[in-house]
């Protein structure tokens, strides 16, 4: 995306060195001014960006990428100023999980920033001299708004996906929000849908001590040719350890020295975490802008897309054609997994096509920045399935093929997998709970052509379920399927899991609020080798299809399946169906509906699969 024997410069305080910015620049609202949701107007509205790859002719594989608070357009090729690497090279590039040679890329700088967009730093056509405070107060809104006029520029009517975390995955949600028909998928990353008055604190602090540097002159310093450093590098310096984690700052500094024996009983930077803060704050000086410091934190305390209402948001995102994949990570206090839940319930409650993982890491708010495999490879699984949706199908990789040891599993455990497949009708639409790694799911798409989601409490498997191209969010069935509208799905399929619930019974309730079809599978407690196991030997069996011990198996209710049938009857259900798989000293594993087998399906079967509705 740039070339690597890029000349340096300083970091651009003039119309003149705005325009020697590598990357592209276009004027737009020139004839008629942007309105700003301050209710004043703008224009001509200057936007700076880069782009990488080739836009197909279709126009179909475009990516918006949205940058955080203190980043620009430059996400994967060489800072003009800083001379680093882009600020998300280890994701954007040729074969990377945003894959150039399959998308074409677009990043801009967004409006208020300092790297070429209009903002403080251009000149005030009513004075001649810069803005600075003069220029008007931004939103997210706002700074979408402009970006969609850059999207109109380039003739792009709808974006395959837009991808950002931080402030920039707030951008996500305003696109999707604001322009549902012209954004394909979106990944907010380690964001919310509102700014908590943790995070406005913050902001406040940062914006005060620039405000209270001498040399912010009322935010006319350039015309006095000063710069507020000390402010600015201090605000840096506090939203600095709001990005990290103790755990990180443990590990990599803890209470050690820099460059000495021992404590020098004064206040230089004794101790190594000083010495980084330090450095983070003066590097930032040379590269950003103390005034669009000021108005972007504004922009991020303003945004609020729910009013703090979760049923507001879901009525904002009400039937929304857009397919999110939402992400959070463990350390992140900034923008905890609170607030990431709370946006994915509220789209669960639209009926929004939505995936969610919590990402188990230790390094804080910028992991997503950072080298985190299962973070990208879960953004690379996700874009795979949303472009097989799109039709992008020429330039996708052939699906791994499954291990050994995946098979071993589907044929020795997973069994009932044909089965289910057998209850469901083609082209209909499913939630799986307890999806596992998607084996379920994928099963489905493949073989009926069925549009699937799933929930599975378990943070890996949810992983492995959205790197293959599936939907699924992390999540607790018990907890969790409250937020799913009813009558949301045609089937809602449990596979041996219903023994592992704390609530039978509610949880099948949920099932035939949610689906107007619930599939249960299960493994049959009264079958003749559990009752020998127990009857002869007194201990807990343990066989090839109840392999757990009594001491680690996560079952914890143990019924039989004419335990099923009579807590059926009793809650008014309908069995519309059900096959009952008999052990191999009885019909080697055949598959009978259980009406066959008359009083002897309790004592011959293995395993159980139903079909129920409500009555």
């Amino acid at each position: 995306m740039g070339a690597n024997n890029q000349q340096m410069m300083s970091a651009p305080t003039s119309p003149e060195a705005i325009a020697a910015l590598p990357g592209h620049q276009v004027e737009l609202a020139t004839e008629t001014p942007m309105p700003l949701d301050s209710g004043e107007q703008f224009g001509p509205v200057r936007i700076a960006y880069t782009t990488a790859g080739a836009l197909n002719q279709d126009k179909t594989n475009a990516i918006l990428i949205c940058h955080a608070l203190t980043g620009d357009q430059y996400v994967a090729e060489l800072h003009p100023v800083t001379g680093k690497p882009g600020w998300w090279e280890a994701l954007v590039g040729p074969g990377k999980p945003i894959d150039t040679d399959r998308f074409f890329i677009i990043c801009s700088n967004v409006l208020g920033g300092c790297m070429g967009s209009s903002g403080p730093l251009d000149i005030n056509p009513a004075t001649g001299k810069p803005y600075g405070t003069e220029f008007p107060v931004i939103t997210i809104g706002d700074m979408v708004r402009a970006q969609a006029l850059l999207m109109d520029h380039l003739g792009i009517e709808t974006l395959f996906s837009v991808i950002g975390g931080s402030m920039g995955g707030m951008q996500v949600l305003e696109w999707a929000a604001r322009y549902p028909e012209r954004v394909f998928s979106a990944i907010p990353i380690a964001t919310a849908a509102h700014h908590t008055a943790q995070n406005i604190a913050f902001d406040e602090v940062g914006r005060q001590a620039v405000m209270a540097d001498p040399d912010w002159c009322g935010g006319k310093y350039l015309e006095a040719g000063k710069k507020p450093r000390s402010g600015l590098a201090v605000a840096r310096m506090a939203a600095h350890i709001t990005y990290l984690s103790e755990p990180a700052l443990q590990r990599k500094f803890g209470r050690t020295l820099q460059d000495r024996a021992d404590i020098t009983f004064g206040f230089d930077a004794d101790f190594q975490v000083e010495s980084y803060l330090r450095y983070q704050g003066s590097t930032f000086v040379e590269r950003f802008d103390a005034n669009s410091y000021l108005y972007i934190t504004r922009a991020m305390d303003y945004f609020d897309l729910g009013t703090h209402q979760e049923s507001r948001l879901a009525e904002l995102f009400q039937d929304t054609p857009v397919r999110f994949c939402v992400a959070s990570f463990t350390s992140d206090w900034l923008f905890p997994t609170s607030e990431s839940l709370r946006l994915v319930h509220a789209l669960n409650a639209a009926s929004a096509d939505v995936s969610f993982v919590e990402i188990e890491t230790d390094k804080g708010h910028d992991a997503f920045l950072l080298d985190e495999p299962q973070f990208e490879a879960m953004i690379r699984g996700f874009l795979d399935g949303a472009a097989q949706d799109r039709g992008l199908l020429p330039n996708l990789k052939p699906k791994a093929e499954a291990t050994q040891l995946e098979m071993d599993v589907d044929r020795s455990v997973r069994v009932d997998l044909n089965l289910i497949a057998g209850l469901v009708a083609p082209e209909s639409t499913v939630l799986d709970i307890g999806c596992g790694d998607g084996a379920l799911l994928a099963h489905l798409r493949d073989g009926r052509s069925v549009k699937g989601r799933g929930i599975e409490i378990d943070q890996g498997l949810v992983r492995s379920a959205v790197s293959r191209g599936l939907t699924a969010i992390q999540g607790d069935a018990e907890r969790d399927l409250e937020h799913y509208p009813d009558d949301s799905f045609d089937y809602a399929i449990l596979g041996q899991t219903l023994q592992a619930m704390h609530e039978p019974r509610r949880m099948l309730e949920q099932m035939l609020r949610i689906g107007r079809h619930a599939v249960i599978s299960f493994q049959n407690f009264g079958h003749w080798r559990v009752r020998a196991s127990l009857g002869l030997s007194g201990r807990m069996p343990v066989t090839s299809a109840l392999p757990h011990t009594w001491y680690n198996t996560p079952n914890i209710h143990f019924f039989t399946i004419n335990d099923f049938i009579d807590l059926a009857d009793e809650m008014g259900l309908e069995i519309e169906a059900a096959k009952v798989v008999l052990d191999t000293s009885f019909g080697g594993g055949r598959v009978v509906d259980y009406k066959r087998l008359s009083r002897w399906h309790n004592l011959l079967g293995e395993q159980a699969v139903f079909r129920v509705k409500r009555g």
